[in-house]
């Protein structure tokens, strides 16, 4: 794992790599005033969307709150810890483990998000018997607390019917990881970018000061310019007034 400084916008905040249900409100304000008063947070966890290119960005795998503490301030860079891995499964389980040890205290429903991301990274077989799935026993001794050895059968029989049956028949799953889909990294991505779209113009109808209008337009401006330099290497983007409002 290396260390660096990241620009915030170069973040991909993916929504399926919060382990948690929500975000805390009143978590992000009390880091957004640490951070005003100089205090110095430990590094967020990222993952390079192309290891060999630190400009196609990153993945925000840990450090939710700190984040968006930093962009309520209009911090531009952040510490992080950059790791290798590109799995989506297996990011997410790093996310959930990172989330198990430190922070806001779990609820229950997030708890299930951790045994389910814990089950979809393959962690729940063995590397070295022929990946046999690991008895209850086993596997309440990795979560840590997070789910009891008496829970764990109902829960795996709800979410991964297939793996409670391997359970049930001496731990040989026929197709592991066939229950957990594969997908591009570039359908996530423009499906990510879609909604992001939505949202800002959702937020920017809703508006009613023309003075935030023209801030507003101004940011996506610049971003349609950045967008079309990644695109096609020249700034072809458009040109508003935002002093018409």
């Amino acid at each position: 794992m290396k260390t660096g400084i990241i620009r915030l916008d170069s973040l991909v905040m993916d929504p399926a790599l919060q382990i948690r249900s929500s975000t805390s409100a009143a978590t992000v304000a009390e880091y957004r005033d640490a951070m005003r008063a100089g205090v110095e947070f430990p590094p967020i966890t990222v993952a390079a969307i192309d290891p060999m290119d630190d400009l196609k960005g990153f993945r925000l795998v840990d450090g939710w709150h700190r984040v968006l503490a930093a962009q309520k301030i209009g911090l531009g860079r952040i510490s992080t810890a950059i790791v290798d891995e590109t799995d989506p499964k297996r990011l997410r389980w790093l996310a959930a483990n990172a989330n198990r040890s430190h922070g806001l205290r779990l609820g229950r429903k997030d708890r299930r998000l951790v045994f389910r991301a814990y089950v979809q990274a393959g962690e729940h077989r063995h590397k070295d018997r022929g990946q046999r799935v690991k008895s209850a026993r086993e596997m309440a001794r990795d979560l840590q607390g997070i789910v009891s050895d008496r829970r764990i059968p109902e829960w795996m029989r709800q979410d991964f019917p297939k793996v409670y049956e391997a359970m049930q028949k001496g731990g040989l799953e026929e197709n592991p990881g066939a229950d957990f889909g594969k997908s591009h990294p570039d359908e996530r991505h423009r499906e990510l970018a879609h909604h992001s779209l939505s949202q800002f113009t959702a937020a920017f109808r809703a508006l009613t000061s023309d003075a935030y209008k023209a801030e507003l337009l101004d940011s996506i401006t610049s971003a349609t310019r950045d967008v079309a330099i990644i695109t096609t290497g020249e700034d072809v983007g458009p040109t508003f007034v935002s002093d018409e409002f």
